[in-house]
């Protein structure tokens, strides 16, 4: 019982603080209100479960077995993020493009596939499932979670971002919440560097 009132407070936290999953969100909420960001709710959920199986089935080990690959990753989703937060900086001051518009994913499937480069959804899901162990049970239990809290933390930020999107409307404000965007992005991604 403790280690699975640990894992819920760890996936809660990892749900709700800033990342690149509530970017995707927001980002989705601001252009068309909260049933917009539906298709990326489903995506980051989607994707954490096909994490959660693939850690399940062996990835964990991989990585255990193989640390380089954890590193390849790891760099491989910083430079994605790094990407992103330049093409938001560069839409934002710039006359940008509309390649810079499309940069997030916004199907459910695209960012579902964008939890395979995420380095915190990765950590998310190896931590969890090494606190609560592989059983089929453990992990029924671990999904159930992870659709339940991911959910509800992901509806409050595209609450967030549709309660935003009136003073987004203005250009220069625009300008300003997608630099700050990018650079956040860039940020945290940096961190994951060595």
């Amino acid at each position: 019982m403790t280690s699975f009132l640990a894992v819920l407070t760890i996936v809660a936290i990892a749900a709700i603080t800033p990342g690149p999953n509530n970017f995707i969100v927001m980002s989705a909420s601001l252009r068309g209100g909260v049933m917009a960001a539906v298709p990326a709710i489903a995506g980051v959920i989607t994707g954490s479960i096909a994490l959660l199986v693939l850690v399940w089935a062996g990835a964990g080990t991989l990585f255990e077995m193989i640390p380089e690959i954890q590193s390849v990753l790891r760099i491989a989703g910083a430079a994605y993020l790094i990407w992103l937060g330049v093409c938001l900086v560069r839409k934002a001051n710039g006359p940008g493009d509309r390649e810079d518009d499309r940069a997030l994913p916004e199907t459910t499937w695209g960012v579902a596939g964008f939890q395979l480069l995420n380095p915190k959804s990765w950590v998310l899901v190896i931590t969890a499932v090494s606190a609560v162990g592989g059983t089929l049970a453990s992990m029924v239990s671990l999904a159930v979670t992870f659709v339940a809290v991911m959910g509800v933390c992901l509806t409050i930020w595209s609450v967030a971002g549709q309660l935003i999107s009136h003073w987004l409307l203005d250009r220069h404000s625009r300008r300003i919440f997608d630099t700050v965007m990018g650079v956040l992005l860039m940020g945290s991604a940096a961190m994951l560097l060595p």
